[in-house]
Order: C-alpha cells, then structure tokens, then sequence
C-alpha cells in the first residue's frame, strides 16, 4: 500500500484504498488490478517497476503473462484521456516496466507571463464595472422621480462595452447553475433561482452567444434554456467527467458560448482551460460567480472572474 491512500492529479482523485478513482467526486468504471498497478507506479516514482514486480505482487495468486500489465496500463491511460488529462504520466520503459511521472507545478515565471498576456479590453471592463457601481450606489442614494435607480445599468452596460472579439478569438462564459428548490436527487429550479437566472440572461443580453452547453441535471437545463429562451441556440449537452479540454476548444475555435456548470466542477474547468491553477474551488452557496476565459488564434489564453449581485434580494428555498 502507497504511503499515500489518497492521491491527487488535477481534478482526478485516486483512493488507495478503496480502491476508486473519481474524476469531480464522479466515480470512473475501472478495475482494481489497474489501481493496484497505479498504487505501485506512485510509490516508487520516479524509479522504474519492472514487469516482474507488478507480477509478483498483484498477478501473484494465478498464473498470468505480461500481457496483464500492458492491458492495466492501457486502462489507466484511457481513464486519463477520457477525463482530459493530455500528459503522458505513465512511461514505457523498454524490456523493463514502466515508470510513473508526476505533473510539476507551473514555474512562476510562467505564472508572471500569463497575467501579462491579458489583453487590455479585461482590464477596460473591471474598471467600468467599479465606475458603473459607484454610480449605480449613488443613484440608489439619492432617487428621483423621473430617473429611478436602475442597477442592472451597471451589468448590462458593462458587457456591451466589450469589443468586438478579433478574428478567430474564442470566448467562453461559466456560470454555475441558479438555486434549486431542495436538496433532492435532481431537483429542479427554486423561485429564487428562476430569478436569478433571468438576470443572468439579461447580463448576457448583449453577448452574441453561438453555444450553449449545459450538463444533464434539471437545475442547469432549467437555467440554461431561460438565459437562451430568447435565442436561436438550442442547449446541448456535456459531462463533466469526460470532458476533453482539446476536443472541445477545436469544436469552438472562434465562437462565443456559455457553460452553465457545478460548484464542484466549475473551478477545476476554468484552470483547465487556461492550463495554470488560478481559481480555487468554488463554495456551494455562491451563485453570483461569471467566469470569462479568452483565447486567442494563436491559442494564448486569458481570464477573469466577476461577482456580481443581482439588485433583488434571492431568497433561497428554506
């Protein structure tokens, strides 16, 4: 057994002990033999195990040939491509075995670079929106008769100031799903969370949105098809779990979408798709969270994350 019962790569937990991998807290269909073999390349990474070794200690019961740790290797590499994890993490080491090699963290320099590249329009749009809610609080402050306060003025004004994106820039929106009604296996949308849904979709009123994809619970579809119900786009769906970040950026490429998501899978895509871990997990009580991530033809890639408050107060479901 690892030192380590619990290990960690990215958004991919593997559990020891038990004997589980989950990708999100979803659990992925694997056998124990592959975790077996993956606990030996953990504990003794960065050396090589030899192929005598995994058969000595896991295939030690029955007779079996080689074949059985190609084929635990070849089931551990899918369960990484299929949740999206391009790195060749488990080395063939020819007419020896195989090693394990961990991801390395990004250097900070690299951190440094990335926070450069961010093209001058985000910073445009975070100045706008604290002079827009001056404003607006202003306003609030001292109400008129013929100019009552407005403050959704400050949201919707704010994204219409974005320019238009250059040729080939990709956008995406994130936005967790609105509140729901209970706690229930797949409970739908609450009044509150009807609410705030509508204003999300009137922040993005002036976003020229070409995808929509939602994951397949009644909460996101709910939120989903009010934020579009306006449009032409049609929600399509996606699974968190094997979500393909390369596939999916080819499938946009140039397009402007929307992701309505999960507290628990929303962070983890943002840093996924900007390749560096910048967000931290999100808490499951914040529903006013938009991420925006950019990327450009040449495949640099930018980010935000805005809060913003509807001017209502939400009432969630007691």
């Amino acid at each position: 057994m690892s030192s380590q019962s619990i290990y960690r790569i990215k958004h991919l937990t593997i559990d020891f002990e038990a004997c589980v991998i989950t990708s999100n807290d979803v659990p992925i269909s694997i056998d124990h033999k592959a975790i077996e073999v993956m606990n030996m390349l953990v504990e003794a990474s960065p050396e090589t195990v030899h192929i005598d070794q995994f058969m000595d200690t896991i295939w030690h019961d029955k007779p079996s040939s080689p074949e059985v740790v190609t084929a635990a290797v070849a089931r551990l590499r899918k369960v990484f491509k299929q949740v999206g994890i391009k790195d060749e993490l488990i080395i063939t080491v020819p007419k020896k075995g195989y090693r394990f090699e961990p991801l390395e963290e990004n250097p900070p320099h690299e951190i440094s670079q990335f926070v450069a590249k961010k093209p001058l329009w985000l910073y445009v749009l975070l100045c706008f929106l604290l002079v827009a809610l001056t404003i607006s609080v202003g306003f609030n402050l001292k109400p008129s008769a013929h100019n009552p306060p407005n403050r959704d003025i400050a949201v919707t004004e704010a994204m219409k100031i974005q320019p238009e994106s250059a040729s080939g820039t990709t956008k995406i929106f994130i936005l967790r799903h609105t509140e729901k009604i209970d706690d229930s296996e797949d409970p739908g949308l609450s009044e509150a969370g009807r609410e705030r849904a509508q204003y999300w979709k009137k922040v993005l009123q002036h976003t020229a949105i070409d995808h929509v994809y939602t994951t397949d619970f009644k909460r996101n579809r709910q939120t989903a098809a009010i934020i579009s119900d306006d449009s032409s786009v049609k929600p399509e769906l996606y699974y968190p779990m094997s979500f393909e970040v390369l596939k999916f950026l080819n499938n946009i490429q140039g397009k402007t979408v929307l992701i309505i998501g999960h507290s628990n899978t929303i962070p983890d895509m943002v840093n996924r798709l900007i390749n560096d871990n910048k967000y931290p997990p999100m808490s499951h009580k914040n529903y006013n969270i938009l991420y925006l991530v950019t990327i450009n033809k040449n495949g640099d890639s930018s980010s935000t994350m805005l809060h913003i408050e509807p001017p209502f107060s939400v009432v969630p479901a007691s």
